[in-house]
Order: structure tokens, then sequence, then C-alpha cells
């Protein structure tokens, strides 16, 4: 809300600097209390970084918002699967004193962006104002507040959509190696394998799922990522040896290829207030997908692993059914046709 009212662009390299800040320290804290704190200075990081991040993203798009969304998500999705390793490899360096190596990375990366800034923003001169890259973004400010009112409803549903695409994402990659080592008895590898293969097939659903949004439609895709999800995530209890590998590729490539869909959808509901767009739908809807795996923990301590992959399976077929009533291109387009 603060971004799109005032020009907060610094907030993309303070935001990298904090992230890094977060973890690094997370390593060296002496006792749990701590180690709460710096998790949570991370997450403030990261919570600053996005917003103002992917709505330079969307000015930077042009035409085909949904593939330039999808180059800046996958490069998230990259470091989401990368982090295990590269906090691997500083732990064999250092210990636990490693994670100031994630300090490293990202104040070069800072630093790197701070000197970028005027590249990014495309209007340095524009201090103080709102950023309002282009004459066409500037009349959907003056009914910005008229358009937030008439989509509320789409918002919300949008909002849920991603709490239950979070739930289904966060599920997996917490509680598929624990399902596979302490359930099956299999080893850590092969259950660190599983996770990587679901993590880097999300790599290419993001590069896939932007293409696809700007020839196919923003709804038409996120229907059906939650189609494809529903058969999988039941075949994946009932299948074993290579199957297995397949079928985690594809949950991973499903789920992970409308993260960039949604953002974009969302900054279109939201011409006025694309931050707030992005916040929602990077921030505040996927942190509320931690809630969802709080609960699966609970209900893996009272039933067993197994019953929290018999009910992620209802999780895609409530996403289906969200997903359908959300806005369509024509719906879209008469929107904007209203604001200009």
């Amino acid at each position: 809300m603060l971004s799109d009212r005032f020009r907060a662009v610094w907030l993309i390299p303070l935001g990298c600097l904090l992230a890094g800040l977060g973890i690094a320290f997370s390593g060296l804290s002496p006792n749990y209390h701590l180690l709460l704190l710096a998790v949570l200075f991370s997450g403030l990081g990261a919570a600053a970084y996005h917003p103002e991040g992917s709505k330079f993203a969307r000015f930077a798009s042009g035409r085909r918002k949904a593939s330039g969304m999808s180059l800046f998500s996958v490069g998230g999705n990259l470091g989401f699967a990368a982090g295990p390793i590269l906090a691997l490899f500083f732990y064999g360096l250092a210990g636990l004193n490693g994670t100031l190596g994630f300090l490293v990375l990202n104040g070069v990366m800072a630093v790197f962006l701070w000197a970028n800034l005027p590249v990014i923003a495309g209007n340095p001169e524009a201090k103080g104002k709102p950023v309002l890259i282009t004459e066409r973004e500037r009349p959907v400010e003056d009914t910005a507040g008229a358009n937030l009112k008439k989509m509320s409803i789409p918002i919300l549903l949008l909002v849920l959509f991603v709490m239950i695409r979070s739930w289904i994402h966060l599920g997996l990659v917490t509680f598929l190696p624990q399902y596979y080592v302490h359930y099956l008895h299999q080893s850590e590898a092969y259950a660190a394998i599983l996770s990587t293969v679901f993590l880097f097939a999300g790599v290419f659903g993001t590069l896939a799922g932007g293409p696809a949004a700007d020839r196919w439609g923003l709804k038409n895709v996120i229907v059906g990522s939650m189609a494809l999800l529903i058969p999988l995530l039941y075949l994946f209890i009932h299948l074993e040896g290579i199957w297995v590998t397949v079928v985690v590729a594809l949950a991973g490539f499903a789920i992970i290829s409308t993260f960039a869909v949604t953002v974009v959808l969302a900054q279109e509901m939201m011409p006025g207030n694309v931050g707030l767009a992005s916040g929602l739908t990077l921030g505040f809807a996927i942190g509320m997908g931690g809630v969802g795996t709080t609960f699966l923990g609970w209900l893996a301590d009272q039933w067993g692993l197994p019953a929290v992959f018999e009910l992620m399976v209802l999780f895609p077929v409530i996403g289906l059914v969200i997903a359908f009533f959300l806005p369509g291109s024509q719906e879209l387009s008469r929107m904007q046709g209203a604001t200009d």
C-alpha cells in the first residue's frame, strides 16, 4: 500500500540486504528467541523486496506481462531450489557460522541493485511521486479506489486460491521428505532427490506458465494447473519406482507454473494498486500457506503422514472450483476499459 502511494524503489536493494542479514545471523543465534528474531528480520526483508520488485517487473514487461513476470519469478524459484544446496555447502565450510555466506551473496546483490536503481525505476526524476511509468497508467490511479471496491470479491477469491495453492506447495516441500524417510523408510538421499526434482521442475513450470498465460489467458492456465494436480496428487501415494519421480516432477511443474500468473492477474484486477496486488499474492496469501502447513503437521501427528497426502488431494479440487469464478480475459478487458 505504501509503495503505491510513495516512491519506494529503494526497498528493492534494502529488502535484499535485510533478507540476507537475517539468514546470516540465524546461524550465529545463541538461543531460540534470537533465532526467531533473525528469521523475522529475514522475512521482513523478503516482504519489502517483493511488492516493489514485481511492480517494476510489470512495468518492464510491456504487453507480455505474464512472460515478464515469469522471468522475474523464476529467480525466486531457482533460489528456493538452490537454497538448501548452498546452506549445505556453507555448513561444510564453516559449520553454523557458514550462514554468513548468505550475507556475502545478498550484500553483493544489494549493491548491484542499488547501483542500477535508475535503470530499474525507469523514471529517476519522479522523486516522491507515485511510480507511474507510462501515461497509460496515470488515469488508472484516479479510479483506483472505485475499481478496488468493484473487484473486491474476485480479489478475495484470488487470495483464497493462492492460499490453497500454497498449502499444496509448502505441504509437499515439508512432508514429502518426511513421508519417504519416516514412513516408507527410504534413504534421506532419495527423499532429497525427490524434493530437488519437485523444486527444479517448478522452475521450468514458471518459465512455461507465463508465455502460456499470454497466449491462452491467465484464467485458463490457472484452471488447467489445478485440474492437472487432482490426478497427480492422487497417484502420488499409489505409485512406486520411477513413476513417483515423474509424478513429483509434473506436480512441481503444475503447482509453480501459476506463481507469476496469479501475480499478474491480481495486478490486472488492481491496475491502480499494483504494489498492493503484489503484496497480497506474493506476501499475504503465500505467507498464509504456512498456516495450512502447520495444520497439516498437526494432522500428521494425530493420524500419520499418509493422512496428509490423502487430505491434500482435496486442496486442488477446492482450488479448481475457486478458479472457475476468477475473471477471464473479457472481464478484465471490460474492467480496464472502464478505468481508461
